[in-house]
């Protein structure tokens, strides 16, 4: 299997003494290269981009990151073998090591067995007694940056570790970490030391031994929110793992083992480890990994203009990520919360663009009744990495990158029209309406208490127009009209706030006291919202007046939405909701009474529950867990019976309707196309290995990150 990409138009041939053989990958910080020393074994280069290079205080936080990563040292890491932080442009080399990320093993063969999960997390304690002897705190230990290999694991990714002397290589405000694995004490903006990691290490031997994290999925507000207030779900943690696991995930980090002590307890890895690592793995996933070896570095070739086309197998992703909001254009919301994107310390198995043709269905024998499969034909690249998806407005793209910077993109040519550094600091959400952007983020504990905020930036130059503090977690936002309306919840766990802002001032307008807010949506002068109490646990469909705050009405919301919130959204002079049980239902907007209600089974519906409605039919798509897949429904809008299904891979994101086509993008890098009619295939291509492609599709053209670092445009074509 080839792991890496082809070398691009305008990528380096030579990077100090390596010569670059392709790319691995890449992010906010710069191009990740295979290379080869004179004579050595082959090694993955970070190069930062040329933005951050020139940035001298940016130089100077490297060379300190640099110095505390040549310091980590062990047999469960990856090591530093060599670096040049005053280089034009600065860059830094790392042992290659193939294998997959526990996440990727766990999307393509499920959890793992009771004794690999113990060897795991055996040598993830000695490796984190590693970093942390170095003087350095991960603060990002996830399954992505967990690397099985076939003579042991490693803990890589200390790009966006901090050292425990304040030093710091990422912009002040920024958060980061990984929804579901940042300890409490992260997410409320406190004091982050080596406990934090402890707290990530029992979250991640979780997913290991569940295939899930303990603290569910959902949005990335209900997910947070879980993590400081929740109790961890261990159900399916084996009965010897499940007591460390619980001590690991303490919301008071003085209360947790601490890494020592866990190294005593779970064993010296090290000491006992097989030589070559056999038989700690169960043997699918040893022969998949055995496959995983980088081909020879050959002598460098001028690249296509295109991409070409690299296969590697497709890890169907669990179905995690925060419900899209409604109200506005959305740039963001995708499944992590971004801080920033750093550099990579080692990459493993290459992400790349793959632009082919999907395969018809095996099981169709009357081949020449098919439809011509699509295919994707690439127009332009702009060098930046979407984190989430974009928006096209305008003739222009927007979209949101690491390190809290935002794009604005000709659609046409993919020439840059502005960016704005640091322009919402780490940020969660970004929407479009109108001329300007709409941003929320969290910030640190330094502002006076302060945990979110929120932004204006002019959609036409990227200017900063205003900013509002908020002194919580940030749980939903909406626009409509003239108003920005977002919820949060304070110190009681059962009470909400749902507050308003003026567009173009960012000024208060009012604030409303609520129970148990799950979800929000607005349209005209009203602000709906589903709300539950400790008192009344039955959800209500309550309404607000969107210029006072004051109660309209409520009525019974039957579906469930204590575990995760309900999908809202007005479309069409009707209110649509999806609850946490599948069931489609529709409302009058004027007294929240129910029209119908349409049952579908799905379970896991996280960011691809949210309704469209198109030539008279409800067009939503989720994801069933316990079968593993996803499932797309056409309902009539005006009698909510069922017009077709159709089954497809686990879905990343909402149904888009286009010209009588449904896309749906999958969490295994896919775009499915479906006829708007009956639901059967129109065929599907391949965006992106292994990930989410952050895709949207607009006038025939789709724009979508693949995780090589850049903004890529293809038109479809059948």
């Amino acid at each position: 299997m080839e792991a890496y990409a082809p070398l691009e138009a305008g990528d380096p041939q030579r990077i100090g003494p390596y010569r670059l053989a392709g790319r691995l990958g890449g992010g906010g910080m710069g191009q990740v290269f295979l290379a080869s020393p004179p004579g050595g074994r082959a090694v993955a280069v970070k190069v930062v981009r040329a933005g951050l290079a020139e940035d001298a205080g940016f130089r100077r936080r490297f060379v300190r990151e640099v110095e505390a990563a040549r310091r980590v040292s062990g047999p469960f890491t990856a090591a530093v073998v060599d670096a040049d932080p005053d280089g034009t442009p600065p860059w830094l080399a790392t042992e290659y090591v193939p294998g997959l990320s526990l996440k990727a093993a766990i999307d393509a063969h499920g959890a793992l067995p009771d004794g690999t999960v113990r060897s795991l997390g055996a040598a993830l304690a000695e490796a984190l007694e590693s970093v942390h002897a170095a003087g350095v705190v991960h603060r990002d230990l996830k399954p992505s940056n967990v690397l099985l290999a076939a003579d042991g694991p490693r803990l890589i990714d200390f790009g966006i570790a901090l050292a425990s002397e304040s030093t710091r290589l990422t912009v002040t405000g920024a958060m980061v970490g990984t929804p579901g694995f940042m300890s409490p004490e992260q997410l409320r903006g406190g004091a982050v030391g080596p406990a934090s990691d402890v707290f990530a290490l029992g979250a991640v031997l979780a997913y290991a031994a569940t295939g899930a994290g303990p603290f569910g999925g959902g949005s990335v507000h209900a997910l947070n929110y879980r993590v400081v207030h929740g109790d961890p779900d261990l159900a399916g943690v084996p009965s010897g793992l499940a007591d460390v696991v619980a001590r690991c995930l303490d919301k008071d980090p003085g209360r947790r083992p601490t890494v020592p002590g866990l190294v005593g307890e779970l064993g010296r890895a090290s000491r006992t480890w097989p030589r070559d690592g056999a038989g700690w793995l169960p043997e699918p996933l040893t022969a998949e990994i055995t496959r995983i070896v980088p081909a020879p570095p050959a002598a460098p070739t001028a690249p296509d203009a295109a991409p070409t086309a690299v296969r590697t197998a497709p890890y169907p992703g669990p179905p995690t990520g925060p419900s899209p909001r409604r109200g506005g254009r959305w740039l963001t919301q995708r499944r992590v919360l971004p801080g920033l994107a750093a550099v990579t310390v080692v990459v493993t198995v290459a992400t790349t663009l793959v632009l082919t043709a999907g395969e018809p269905d095996a099981d169709r024998t009357d081949r020449a009744a098919e439809p011509s499969p699509p295919v994707l034909k690439q127009l332009w690249s702009y060098g930046a990495q979407p984190n989430w998806t974009p928006v096209v407005e305008g003739g222009t793209v927007y979209f949101g990158e690491g390190d809290g910077i935002v794009h604005a993109v000709d659609a046409r040519t993919g020439d840059g029209l502005w960016k704005r550094d640091r322009a919402w600091g780490s940020g969660n959400s970004l929407f479009l309406s109108g001329s300007r952007i709409y941003a929320s983020g969290y910030t640190d504990s330094s502002l006076d208490g302060e945990h979110g905020r929120v932004w204006a930036l002019d959609a036409g130059s990227g200017r900063r127009l205003w900013e509002y503090p908020v002194r919580a977690m940030l749980l939903g936002e909406v626009l409509s009209g003239r108003r920005l309306y977002f919820y949060y919840r304070g110190s009681d766990d059962w009470r909400s706030s749902v507050d308003a802002l003026d567009t173009a001032t960012g000024k208060k307008l009012w604030s409303h006291e609520a129970a148990v807010v799950w979800e929000m949506t607005a349209h005209g002068d009203v602000v709906y919202y589903v709300a539950s109490s400790k008192e009344k646990p039955s959800p209500q469909l309550q309404a607000l007046n969107a210029r006072t705050g004051r109660p309209l009405w409520k009525a019974p919301f039957a579906e469930d939405v204590h575990a995760r919130p309900a999908s809202l959204t007005v479309l069409g002079g009707v209110l649509y909701a999806v609850g946490e049980n599948g069931a489609v239902s529709a409302h009058d907007p004027g007294d929240g009474r129910r029209l119908w209600s349409s049952p579908t089974g799905l379970r896991d519906l996280d960011d691809s529950a949210s309704p469209a409605v198109a030539d008279g039919f409800v067009y939503v798509g989720g994801n069933n867990a316990q079968e593993d897949q996803g499932q797309v429904f056409a309902i009539d809008a005006k009698t909510g019976a069922v017009k077709w299904r159709s089954d497809v891979p686990p879905l990343s994101s909402s149904p888009t309707i286009s010209a009588g086509t449904v896309y749906i993008s999958t969490n295994s890098g896919e775009l499915h196309l479906l006829n708007a009619d009956d639901g059967t295939s129109l065929g599907k291509v391949r965006l992106a290995n292994d990930r989410a492609p952050n895709a949207v599709v607009s006038d025939g053209v789709v724009y979508f990150g693949a995780g090589d670092g850049h903004l890529r445009a293809a038109a479809i074509t059948r």
